[in-house]
């Protein structure tokens, strides 16, 4: 009890900047878009640097963001190893990532494709889901959602899936593997669909949806608890 004291006083106050950076990274990131940023590495390199300095006046998103990571670092607190931490560091890209899409309707390559390679290096090492499996999940990840991508356009005319959210199910399964990414998508689609007719019931406008959020959020379950939640997505 006393040794979970110990890392709870230490890795939940350092969990709770880094939600805050995340949330000040977001804020700071679309910022520079509106303002005609090109959206690219250069951008959230710069942008990750200005955050430091607005963490000096947290606001209410940095604060929920800080929130959410807690949370997120409860399992690391209770069962320390390196995939805990490399998970956690995880969910900390995935929230950065939903906020930036909330905000601006963006999945910057910057953030989405270091995900990915760094899934399919712990897999390499031996850390993880197996290397076949981390490659097999990024390839249904991304070739999944194109080829839903593809049949909207047929049917519809114009494309329904971004090719940032493709980036983003493609590194989530280069770190849970194939099988959990069917229950993650459909998570997302009912998120998304429940997020869509509440807002039409209240009057909002028929905006682009950002689906990164509804992505995220069923797998930072996965990446953070592995198969202590994966039964439910297969």
């Amino acid at each position: 009890m006393q040794a979970v004291l110990f890392r709870a006083a230490f890795i939940l106050p350092m969990a709770a900047l880094l939600g805050a950076y995340c949330g000040a990274l977001a804020q700071r990131y679309c910022l520079e878009v509106s303002r005609g940023a090109s959206v690219d590495g250069r951008t959230l390199a710069f942008s990750a640097w200005r955050a430091l300095a607005e963490m000096r006046q947290p606001g209410s998103l940095m604060l929920l963001s800080s929130g959410v990571l807690v949370l997120a670092a409860l399992h690391l607190v209770l069962e320390p190893s390196l995939m805990a931490t490399a998970g956690l560091a995880a969910c900390a890209v995935l929230l950065a990532l939903s906020l930036i899409d909330a905000r601006c309707g963006l999945l910057p390559d910057a953030l989405t494709l270091p995900l990915l390679w760094v899934g399919l290096l712990l897999a390499w090492a031996g850390h993880g889901v197996a290397l076949e499996n981390a490659v097999a999940g990024a390839a249904l990840g991304y070739g999944g959602l194109r080829l839903v991508d593809t049949l909207y356009q047929f049917w519809r005319g114009h494309a329904g899936v971004g090719g940032g959210d493709m980036k983003l199910l493609a590194a989530v399964g280069a770190w849970a593997g194939w099988g959990p990414l069917p229950g993650i998508m459909l998570a997302a689609c009912l998120g998304g669909v429940f997020f869509a007719v509440t807002a039409k019931m209240r009057g909002a406008g028929s905006a682009s949806l950002p689906f990164g959020p509804f992505i995220s959020i069923p797998s930072a379950g996965v990446i953070l608890l592995g198969t202590d939640v994966q039964y439910l997505f297969i």
